[in-house]
């Protein structure tokens, strides 16, 4: 039995993959030095929203083990990498292949919200891991990037808007508490600018703007921050706004999909696409209106 700790350590959490009869498995706990109230209780609260999200496009978890005094481990499939793996390999993403992971993204993140009224707050391409998909290779063969498919990971700060589930993973069962946000957690870099407003109330166009910079950084192959400004000033002045549109067509980023992407990280939540449902038709349409019949691809 081998062990190998993942590179990327998140906050307070130790994903650690092993083999098991050939069975390769990953475990996720939090770290003995950080295991104090508040770490175990959000990591309760986060395995009690993921455990009950069980679909195609989001990180299945298969067992909770009860560890004592130790917390909780939780155990999930391995997978061979993630979302910033392949963004750290390759750069700018052709656009069939974006388009290939912003709909099974999108898939997930609907699912959620349909459900259970759960909206993820820390997206980001760390946070969406992939794996082979069988069906997929035989229609599109084994070497091609679309036979992968991407599934959303890591609910630890995820806001939750029905009451019930609230009550579950510990919080009061009122109905503000099903609509406070987590401010100021999560990554910088994907975070809506609204996020950082004391007082915001998250909604669905908070995880739309998060997918939105996945979406932008897939076919520009960067975001749109400089280095002489720090990222949360440049998103409260929401200057990150005009530099993405000049770098969508340095890019060369067709028109259709450039008024997408814009959409989807307005600086205003109520100028983004309102609903999963709606993102995902105005995504074929832009397709379609860039490649001629998205079927080709889905």
């Amino acid at each position: 039995m081998g062990f190998l700790l993942f590179l990327e350590i998140d906050a307070a959490y130790a994903p650690v993959k092993f083999s098991v009869h050939r069975l390769r498995v990953a475990l996720k706990s939090v770290l003995p030095m950080a295991l104090d109230d508040e770490a175990a209780a959000l990591f309760r609260r986060e395995l009690v929203v993921w455990s009950g999200l069980q679909f195609a496009t989001i990180v299945g978890l298969n067992e909770i083990l009860d560890a004592g005094r130790d917390g909780w481990v939780a155990a999930m499939d391995w997978y061979p990498g993630s979302l910033r793996d392949y963004i750290s390999g390759t750069g700018r993403t052709n656009l069939p292949d974006a388009i290939h992971v912003v709909y099974d993204v999108l898939n997930g993140l609907a699912y959620a919200y349909e459900k259970d009224r759960v909206i993820h707050l820390d997206l980001k391409p760390e946070n969406i891991l992939y794996d082979f998909d069988i069906d997929r290779m035989k229609r599109r063969g084994e070497n091609s990037f679309q036979s992968r498919i991407f599934m959303v990971a890591d609910w630890g700060i995820a806001s939750i808007k029905q009451p019930q589930l609230n009550a579950i993973a510990g919080m009061p069962p009122s109905h503000e508490a099903c609509v406070k946000t987590l401010n100021n957690m999560g990554t910088i870099l994907y975070m809506a600018p609204e996020r950082f407003v004391r007082g915001y109330r998250s909604s669905v166009a908070s995880d739309i703007f998060s997918l939105g910079m996945i979406f932008f950084e897939l076919v520009t192959g960067k975001l749109p921050f400089r280095t002489d400004c720090p990222p949360v000033e440049t998103l409260l002045s929401l200057s990150y706004f005009p530099e993405a549109a000049a770098l969508l067509k340095a890019a060369e980023v067709p028109a259709p999909i450039c008024r997408l992407i814009l959409s989807m990280i307005a600086p205003n939540p109520s100028e983004r696409p309102t609903s999963h449902a709606k993102l995902r038709r105005s995504l074929f349409s832009a397709f379609r209106r860039t490649q001629g019949f998205f079927s080709r691809f889905f």
